[in-house]
């Protein structure tokens, strides 16, 4: 690597660092104020980063990398380290792209240093609040209807009980779909005419074997409920894509 391109990386990585720095003092800041007003015991905190590392290339303005005019992005060789060990970076459905894990804060509630495995996902956030907060979800507001919650409520993995996910998830954006059901987890990321992988999460969470051809039954099984949900749901896809969904079930 030539001089000024290791320089380059470096300070990638460098304005990343100073960029999780800020995030964690503000965070202290944020705990602080809620001790001096006597709330810090009685709040209920997530913290979440977002979905897998871009290895996008993104290289906006002049300047310096880190300075205010000019915009920057990992890219894949950073993107690969720290995404590891998981497979692949932010805008696909492998484990790379849509695992990230979830601190949670809740005095007297949650042990302090406890760990779940539990699959959750952003759609639990909503039903996890309402039974904290003892709310009810409306069907309609402002004279239209609400889409009913999707999730399920995370209060009782948060507070140590083990618990198994009933309700399977969905997951559609581009190329990329997939659902997980219990253990299994079925994805297609291929272009053209979609190719299904089925891998055992609780085995191969790195998503290196490939068991679509031992389990037929299974891969039409949940394929077939992808198609569903993507039916019913807000499977939003452009008119090009839409050819390649053609046949889904028989991939």
């Amino acid at each position: 690597m030539k001089p000024d391109a290791r320089r380059d990386e470096i300070r990638r990585m460098q304005v990343y660092a100073a960029m999780i720095d800020r995030v964690d003092q503000n965070i202290g800041r944020l705990l602080g104020r809620l001790e001096r007003i006597e709330r810090l015991d009685n709040t209920l905190i997530f913290f979440v980063s977002d979905n897998g590392a871009s290895s996008e290339v993104v290289r906006i303005g002049g300047g310096e990398i880190g300075e205010i005019d000019r915009w920057a992005s990992q890219r894949g060789p950073w993107a690969n380290v720290s995404n590891t060990p998981l497979r692949k970076f932010k805008n696909y459905s492998y484990e790379g792209g849509i695992k990230t894990p979830m601190i949670a804060w809740w005095p007297k509630q949650i042990a302090a240093g406890s760990i779940s495995k539990f699959p959750g996902h952003f759609i639990d956030i909503m039903p996890t609040l309402v039974e904290v907060s003892g709310a009810e979800y409306p069907d309609q507001f402002g004279g239209k209807r609400i889409t009913p919650m999707q999730g399920v409520s995370l209060v009782p993995t948060l507070t140590g009980k083990t618990i198994e996910r009933q309700k399977r998830i969905f997951w559609q954006w581009s190329r990329g779909r997939a659902v997980r059901e219990g253990k299994w987890k079925l994805i297609s990321q291929s272009g053209g005419q979609p190719k299904w992988e089925l891998y055992d999460m609780e085995a191969d969470r790195t998503e290196l074997k490939d068991l679509a051809s031992e389990n037929p039954e299974r891969v039409r099984s949940m394929a077939a409920m992808w198609q569903e949900w993507c039916q019913n749901a807000p499977c939003q896809r452009s008119q090009a894509d839409s050819k390649e969904y053609q046949g889904i079930i028989k991939s």
